[in-house]
């Protein structure tokens, strides 16, 4: 517990025989008493500081009460003495004063949480920047385990069939819409289409969608296949159309 301050005099003037007088001070900042001889604190009183929180104020002294008995001895002079800090001068003088508990530190769970989230993000993104280097440096065993030939097999030799846009259009013949377009395999290996898939759009908005039998290929790698398809009456409002196959 912490020990408050009080005041000690540093001279004594009480005449032989007599009690001290003893006052009372209380810090009217942090609430700490102290028990002080009036002997310190002088007659015209004097600045004082209380140790626990260094707070300073003029004490004034106690007065004596006046006595009508003519044999009172005299007055001791007046004992002129520095300002001092004041100091208990006897145990238990100095009584602590009630404050507020300090708030239990908790941990913050989240920042160390964030902390690890963005790590994993960047050692994520290391490895998958420097893929190819550390495939090549693991062991023939461990390719075989993860399966990392097989996966870059399939995709070496994967086709991939779609619409040249540059030559695909839609014209009116007989009276009849058809849409006239070729395929081209840009992939490593041959392939084939099923179907055609047609979606109308208003601008942004999306007004119909259909599927048309296009069973076309087996297409080679690089090359290209014509093809023409019919097409019924387009939704009303149609502005544009976007062909896919697969």
């Amino acid at each position: 517990m912490p020990t408050c301050s009080g005041l000690v005099s540093p001279r004594k003037g009480h005449l032989v025989g007599q009690t001290p007088l003893i006052m009372q001070l209380t810090c009217s900042n942090c609430g700490a008493r102290y028990a002080v001889d009036s002997m310190a604190i002088g007659p015209t009183g004097r600045t004082v500081q209380c140790v626990r929180c260094s707070h300073r104020w003029f004490q004034k002294p106690d007065v004596p009460p006046v006595s009508d008995s003519p044999s009172e001895a005299p007055p001791v002079p007046a004992v002129t003495a520095p300002d001092i800090v004041i100091r208990p001068s006897t145990p238990g003088a100095g009584l602590p004063a009630l404050t507020t508990p300090a708030p239990a530190k908790t941990r913050n769970w989240g920042t160390w949480i964030a902390y690890a989230i963005v790590l994993v993000v960047l050692l994520g993104g290391a490895g998958y920047a420097y893929r190819d280097q550390i495939k090549a440096r693991l062991p023939a065993s461990w390719r075989a385990l993860l399966h990392l030939d097989t996966a870059n097999a399939k995709q070496v030799t994967r086709a991939h069939l779609g619409i040249d846009m540059s030559t695909t259009k839609i014209d009116l013949i007989d009276g009849r819409y058809v849409v006239l377009g070729e395929l081209i395999n840009t992939g490593t290996a041959p392939g084939s289409t099923r179907r055609l898939k047609l979606v109308f759009r208003a601008g942004e908005q999306v007004l119909a969608e259909r599927a048309m039998p296009l069973v076309e290929g087996p297409i080679a790698p690089g090359a290209r296949q014509s093809f023409s398809l019919p097409l019924d009456e387009p939704p009303s409002g149609a502005t544009n159309i976007v062909p896919t196959v697969d």
